[in-house]
């Protein structure tokens, strides 16, 4: 249930109830003053239709018929104490008023006394209620005129003592159950809101306090579905997602750290190699023209291998970046592929590679390509697999097809494979599988996180495969494009 209903029904119970036990006062407090229940209904709920009379209003409409239609009889005595025997059977006593004198009031009336009888009224509607000898009576009043143009009054007397004397009894015991009942149902219903809501606010103030101070691993449960719940899930999830964040920021800098110590020992290694044969030279080590010749010539590859590995670095650097610019343009993938294999053909000729090329001619291989990123992609697949190829005969075998709406690259390798452990892990950040392919090869450990990071950029994926002991192999895929109009 939602707070906003809950609230709603809260004021709606605290109208209601108040409401109710107003009614129920209101008719206590008519009933004491009318003693008539049936008649506090007519006044309040009036009804149209005609009801049925009971045997004692029967009698009375019938009396007060008679003074109507021959109102003399009323002035005789034997004819009043018969009506008045017949009424008392029903406990109803009457008395009858000429003007303002009472000529006629039954014996057991004689004595006590009535006062405050009502006045002659034709538009009276209401009863009274009278206290007569300690009893307590109501007085039905029915107005006619006699022969003389007198005004003239039937009233009819009955016994309310035990009923009233009841609500006069237990009436200050009703209100305070009233108010008892009433403050209690507002107190239930302020504690269970504020129970429903200021509890878990407390929760999230707590969580809150949690977060602020850097502690990420105290789940928060949400223990409803309303709004309050939908903010603790809201902020479980933020507590989720930060300190998967911060578990990310925090390997992304340790992979910084590695980062930095690779490359600062990979570049101490052709340095030192560079100083040592600058020294050769200086000191006259190299004293033969070859001596010189090859020293230079060291020294000239090491520079390369140099140059390489920072451009290598300043290439990634711009990729995380998200500042190296692509010039996409519409290719034909499996023409492309034929050319960069018979280019590495010519390339690797002395290096003893057997390179074989499968397309599956039955496919189009349309796609939107940035000629140069991509070549740096195979490139980068293509040295990494023959640096760490300790075959004397080495194989590479390309192949290309397509799987659903991607053109599906494959390059398959006879070299030493990597640890099983290492293959989820050799596209990320920074990685070196030094363990599995050997570390005497060096290498920043950037060639495959810059391939997985060109070919997101074209929409595609790239992931790795161990052959058994029997090489690797690096797949990727990019989205195929329509034919060129």
């Amino acid at each position: 249930m939602s707070i906003r209903l809950r609230l709603l029904l809260s004021y709606i119970a605290m109208i209601i109830i108040p409401v109710v036990f107003s009614i129920i006062m209101v008719t206590l407090v008519s009933f004491l003053f009318r003693g008539d229940i049936k008649e506090i209904r007519d006044i309040y709920f009036p009804s149209n239709e005609p009801e049925e009379t009971s045997i004692k209003e029967s009698l009375m409409i019938d009396t007060h018929q008679q003074s109507m239609l021959n109102s003399e009889q009323f002035l005789d005595q034997s004819f009043l104490k018969e009506t008045e025997h017949k009424l008392n059977q029903y406990d109803i006593r009457l008395v009858v008023r000429k003007g303002k004198q009472l000529i006629y009031v039954p014996p057991s009336l004689e004595n006590k006394g009535i006062k405050d009888v009502p006045p002659f009224d034709f538009n009276q509607e209401m009863d009274a209620i009278e206290e007569i000898d300690h009893q307590f009576v109501t007085i039905k009043p029915f107005n006619f005129y006699f022969p003389d143009k007198t005004e003239g009054t039937l009233f009819f007397i009955q016994d309310v003592s035990n009923v009233t004397g009841f609500v006069r009894t237990f009436f200050p015991i009703i209100i305070t159950l009233l108010l008892i009942i009433l403050i209690a149902t507002n107190s239930l219903l302020t504690y269970y809101m504020s129970r429903s809501i200021i509890r878990p606010i407390r929760k999230l103030q707590t969580a809150a306090s949690l977060i602020k101070e850097g502690n990420l691993n105290v789940e928060i449960k949400a223990e409803s579905k309303d709004e309050l719940g939908q903010l603790a899930k809201g902020f479980e999830e933020m507590r989720v997602r930060l300190k998967e964040s911060i578990d990310i920021q925090v390997a992304y800098e340790n992979n910084r750290k590695e980062l930095i110590a690779n490359i600062s020992h990979d570049l101490k290694t052709p340095i030192t190699s560079i100083k040592g044969y600058v020294e050769g030279i200086r000191d006259g080590v190299a004293n033969s023209q070859e001596k010189m010749d090859r020293y230079i010539q060291t020294i000239y590859l090491k520079s390369n291998d140099l140059d390489h590995m920072i451009d290598q670095l300043f290439l990634y650097s711009k990729l995380d970046l998200q500042r190296l610019p692509f010039q996409f343009e519409w290719i034909k993938f499996d023409q492309y592929l034929r050319d960069f294999v018979e280019e590495l053909r010519f390339d690797v000729e002395e290096m003893k590679v057997n390179i074989h090329l499968t397309i599956d001619e039955s496919e189009t291989y349309a796609a939107m390509v940035d000629r140069e990123q991509m070549k740096r992609v195979i490139t980068n697949i293509v040295d990494n697999s023959l640096k760490y190829n300790d075959k004397e005969e080495k194989v590479l075998h390309f192949y290309l097809s397509v799987q659903n709406s991607h053109i599906f690259f494959k390059l398959e390798d006879n070299g030493p494979g990597i640890n099983e452990k290492s293959i989820p892990h050799i596209f990320d950040q920074f990685y070196r599988a030094d363990l599995a392919r050997g570390t005497e090869k060096g290498g920043s450990g950037l060639g495959l996180s810059i391939s997985k990071r060109i070919i997101e950029e074209h929409q595609g994926t790239i992931w790795a495969e161990n052959n058994n002991g029997q090489g690797i192999t690096i797949l990727f895929t990019i989205k195929k494009a329509g034919e060129k109009g």
